[in-house]
């Protein structure tokens, strides 16, 4: 007797092999659980099934009805997370926000899907809340018939998933424009400095790692953090939260040349400060000055910090 029947119609090679893969495993399992269930692939053309069969009742196998469509919705969800949701998730972008080109969609595709495949913190939420929605239609839709085809699953009756698809959509638009207002921020610092008269012969800048700053003047005595008035200044205090009292002391001292003394400088504070700074800053890796602070003479001067991680 025919219990459950998957099928989909395939674009590509490997959307089929994927259906496959899937399945296969999940049957595999399912017949260590249950040995009289029995499972057939066929295909005709693009139209790929999956079919499971057994003699009723089941429950002599340690296997109910509700337990077999529960391990059949998690390979179709596993199946629809690796091979429909990017696809789903890239319509619902296009339907639902307007862009001015076509560069702009890109980048926010491209903040979107990295958003799809994160595995921690907000990310990781979203996935939780979409997986349980779209589990839980899946076996409504179990329940209701035997024979589940995914394309009009995917077309009519993932309503609530794709509501966490839109939601997380607009926070991934709310992150592109954030990065955007930011880039253009950094970019304004850039152009001050550039024009800036220079007030400080040399600064230090000491990372003694983690998010400690440490800011020396060309005696190494510590700068006190500094105010300065004007639009760029005004604006950096509002824009700005604590960590980047770095920037607002730095632009302060103004600085003819800025040496970053750094072990770690991939480090996307470190970046800033030479995106800003431009061709008065260079990085110094190790050296005389910068050795003792860094090894562990930290009493001495004034620690800021800079935690933000600005690729994010």
């Amino acid at each position: 007797m025919e219990l459950f029947s998957i099928t989909v119609n395939t674009r590509t090679e490997l959307e089929k092999e994927s259906f496959y893969r899937i399945f296969l495993d999940k049957q595999k399992a399912l017949h260590k659980q249950c040995k009289p269930l029995k499972f057939k692939f066929s295909a005709s053309q693009n139209r790929v099934i999956w079919t499971c069969s057994g003699k009723l009742p089941l429950t002599s196998w340690g296997m109910s009805g509700e337990l077999l469509r529960a391990e059949i919705s998690e390979a179709v969800t596993a199946y629809i997370a690796k091979q429909k949701e990017q696809e789903i998730a890239a319509r619902l972008l296009q339907e639902e926000f307007e862009f001015q080109d076509g560069e702009e969609l890109e980048q926010v595709l491209r903040c979107f899907l990295q958003l799809l495949e994160k595995d921690e913190g907000t990310s990781a939420e979203f996935a939780r809340r979409r997986r349980q929605k779209l589990d839980r239609t899946i076996r409504q839709c179990l329940a209701e018939s035997a024979e589940l085809n995914l394309d009009g699953l995917l077309a009519f009756r993932l309503r609530d998933y794709e509501q966490e698809l839109r939601e997380l959509a607009e926070y991934a638009v709310d992150e592109y424009m954030l990065d955007q207002q930011y880039e253009e921020f950094i970019s304004l610092l850039k152009y001050f400095v550039y024009f800036q008269e220079p007030l400080t012969p040399l600064v230090h800048v000491i990372h003694r790692g983690g998010e400690d700053l440490l800011l020396l003047d060309g005696s190494l005595k510590p700068i006190e953090a500094g105010k300065q008035e004007g639009l760029v200044m005004e604006r950096l205090d509002q824009e700005m939260e604590v960590e980047d009292m770095v920037v607002s002391t730095l632009i302060s001292a103004a600085p003819a040349r800025l040496i970053i003394h750094t072990r770690q400088p991939g480090l996307p504070v470190i970046g800033t400060l030479l995106q800003i700074f431009d061709h008065r800053a260079e990085v110094c890796y190790s050296c005389q000055e910068c050795t003792p602070f860094i090894e562990g003479l930290n009493h001495i001067g004034l620690t800021l910090h800079a935690g933000r991680d600005y690729n994010n």
